[in-house]
């Protein structure tokens, strides 16, 4: 597909692929990619290079790119971004949707990348680049040249957490904090108001078409998960989620109260520690 920079596919335009590769054939690739748009790639590291199989996004803007998460560190990712920045004159900012090890495992693979960020993964360093001045209360943005992004500060999962609101693409990417899966949630309070945050964000005419988390855990049939560890995922939930699901988990945490409790629903499984 062609298009100029800065201008935007139709809503509708926009895809999934028919199936993620969840595992059942050993001899597929390390990645999968989706151009989910022209300027929006999803790769997803492949489950059996490791079995938390993230999913990582790329955004092009018309003046710089920005990854978010590096998976694992089981994969060239570095030859995989090169191949998709490929005669685009773009930087490169490589960011996270949080610190843990599963999603900033390739960020060594970027540190001599010529004309390119790799941004810290304290909350700190997520704060001062972002320059997200009253975290967790306030978000900010981040132009990627005829592309802003919503940055929204979301701890509770680890602590230096935040959720990209993709204007052109109305795609709410959440990491770890929502996505078809275990939801693990070491403070609970911090993950209650963060939820509640994003969906009162979400509320206040920020309406995405989809929300996109960093893993798929949950099988097709409702409230069933994967075991933990499994690299093979026959019948997965899919990736994207009605932006409704945001509501009903910041709402299922409101009734639950200020002490942790495990939660299971459809399309999600709240999971204190």
């Amino acid at each position: 597909m062609n298009a100029t920079v800065g201008v935007w596919l139709d809503p509708g335009m926009a895809s999934f692929p028919d199936k993620w590769d969840d595992g059942t054939d050993l001899g597929s690739p390390s990645y999968q990619v989706h151009w989910y748009d022209e300027r929006t790639a999803i790769i997803r590291q492949a489950l059996h290079t490791n079995f938390e199989g993230p999913f990582l996004y790329l955004l092009l803007g018309s003046e710089r790119a920005l990854l978010l998460d590096t998976g694992t560190g089981h994969i060239d990712l570095r030859a995989i971004a090169d191949d998709l920045l490929a005669e685009r004159d773009l930087s490169l900012v490589v960011a996270h949707t949080h610190g843990h090890g599963d999603h900033i495992g390739g960020d060594a693979q970027f540190s001599d990348r010529p004309d390119t960020v790799v941004v810290g993964t304290s909350q700190a360093d997520v704060a001062s680049y972002f320059q997200l001045a009253d975290w967790p209360e306030q978000p900010g943005e981040y132009d990627l040249g005829g592309r802003v992004l919503d940055v929204i500060p979301i701890p509770g999962h680890q602590g230096s957490d935040v959720a990209f609101y993709d204007r052109a693409s109305r795609l709410l990417l959440t990491g770890d904090s929502l996505y078809p899966g275990r939801l693990y949630v070491p403070d609970w309070t911090s993950y209650r108001a963060s939820m509640r945050r994003l969906a009162d964000f979400v509320a206040d005419g920020n309406a995405p078409d989809w929300v996109l988390g960093a893993h798929i855990e949950m099988t097709d049939q409702p409230g069933q998960d994967y075991a933990m560890g499994a690299d093979v995922h026959p019948g997965e939930h899919q990736l994207q989620l009605d932006p409704a699901v945001l509501t009903e988990l910041a709402d299922a945490l409101a009734e639950a109260g200020p002490e942790p409790q495990h939660l299971r629903r459809d399309h999600f499984i709240v999971v204190p520690r």
